[in-house]
């Protein structure tokens, strides 16, 4: 008895979840308030569905574009494009949902991979824009006439990402469903399409973009915060046996690490000339520009560095440990602005992951001097020569 009352009470809430999955997935079911729509498609990327009412002798398309996004300061965009498949000529409808909860609903034309959705007017008439956030669902309401191309399919294109801190939209994901979110919709039918992610090419542009944060991720994130923990090998017993390893081994990383991120530099300036009419990522960028100079005076610190007998080494120390724990603290905060700004949350926590694991190695490092100085009495053993037992504050 007891087994069919539980199998009774597995089936009942089997039957709740199964059925609120379905009306999840299934477009018809969602209701709005005080509208109606005919025909519905679920995307197949982002979880994001489209609804329209299609009058054939006007021509005339309303359409409720809806994703479910609980986050504020996040954007969400809807475009058909007359002229081609691509992002380039896409009309587009923007909504923004705000860090204070607020949204705002326009439309904006996208003429560069570099936009920023700024305000505008499209190519065909709009009669209506508005946006909603219907139990944690934000939905841009739109009224516009199809182009007087005479077909009822177009190119349509969807994208989401994360507003800057000034409530502007920055730029969306470079992979995964952000790359393949477009298709071809027919409003008279109701078919959508689809476009294979086969036939999708990244331009120079984001090209450039993904290859500017991966050397700029690698350099000033890692390989830089990699060298501090490398000159901590000082401590170790293995000192007595290689007594250069950690210096070396500090200089080289750090070394390749500086010209990487010059390169990475030099690409983020490049990408800010071809964007110089729009004021984005100014912070990013400024950062950037910071690093660089506080790197280049750390390289030449190196060879103006006095001998430990000099009266103003301890001065040099001083100022070789500032600029290297700033160029370190800089390095990591512009990799999470770069996260922020590229949506890309599996790579950010993959990061932070790194962080904690180095953070992790320093640690052991340090409680490892703690106990050789308890023990010993000093942190370094004899025989180290003057040159290479540099007391620096990597």
């Amino acid at each position: 008895m007891a087994y069919s009352n539980n199998l009774l009470v597995f089936c009942f809430f089997f039957s709740l979840w199964f059925l609120s999955s379905y009306a999840r997935t299934n477009c018809s079911d969602f209701h709005f308030n005080g509208k109606s729509y005919d025909s519905c498609s679920h995307l197949h990327t982002l979880n994001s569905f489209i609804h329209w009412n299609y009058d054939v002798p006007s021509r005339t398309v309303d359409i409720a574009f809806r994703k479910s996004e609980r986050q504020h300061g996040r954007w969400l965009a809807w475009a058909i494009n007359p002229t081609s498949t691509g992002m380039i000529g896409s009309q587009a409808f923007v909504a923004l949902q705000r860090s204070d909860g607020t949204l705002e609903a326009y439309t904006s034309p996208i003429d560069t991979y570099g936009t920023t959705l700024v305000k505008g007017d499209l190519s065909f008439t709009v009669h209506d824009v508005s946006a909603q956030n219907i139990n944690g669902q934000v939905i841009i309401f739109a009224r516009f006439e199809l182009p007087m191309n005479g077909s009822n399919v177009v190119n349509h294109v969807w994208q989401e990402g994360p507003l800057q801190d000034d409530d502007t939209p920055g730029s969306h994901g470079m992979s995964g469903d952000n790359l393949r979110s477009f298709g071809t919709l027919n409003f008279h039918s109701g078919k959508t399409v689809p476009i294979s992610s086969h036939n999708v090419k990244l331009n120079s542009r984001s090209k450039i973009k993904i290859a500017h944060g991966i050397i700029n991720a690698v350099s000033w994130g890692m390989m830089m915060p990699l060298g501090v923990v490398l000159a901590r090998l000082r401590y170790l017993p293995l000192q007595e046996y290689y007594p250069a390893l950690w210096f070396n081994l500090h200089i080289y990383c750090q070394s390749i690490a500086y010209f990487l991120g010059i390169a990475g530099g030099g690409l983020g300036f490049y990408l800010g000339r071809q964007s110089s009419s729009v004021k984005q990522h100014t912070c990013h960028r400024y950062i950037g520009a910071a690093l660089l100079v506080l790197a280049t005076l750390q390289v030449l610190a190196h060879r103006l560095r006095p001998s430990k007998e000099h009266n103003y080494r301890v001065y040099w120390n001083i100022y070789h440990w500032c600029t290297g724990y700033g160029t370190i603290i800089m390095g990591i905060l512009n990799c999470f602005k770069g996260f922020q700004m590229m949506d890309v949350g599996i790579w950010k926590n993959a990061y932070i992951a790194f962080l904690a694991s180095l953070a992790f190695v320093a640690a052991v490092l340090e409680v490892s001097r703690c106990y050789l100085n308890a023990n010993k009495g000093t942190a370094t053993p004899e025989g180290v020569s003057a040159n290479v037992g540099i007391e620096d504050k990597a």
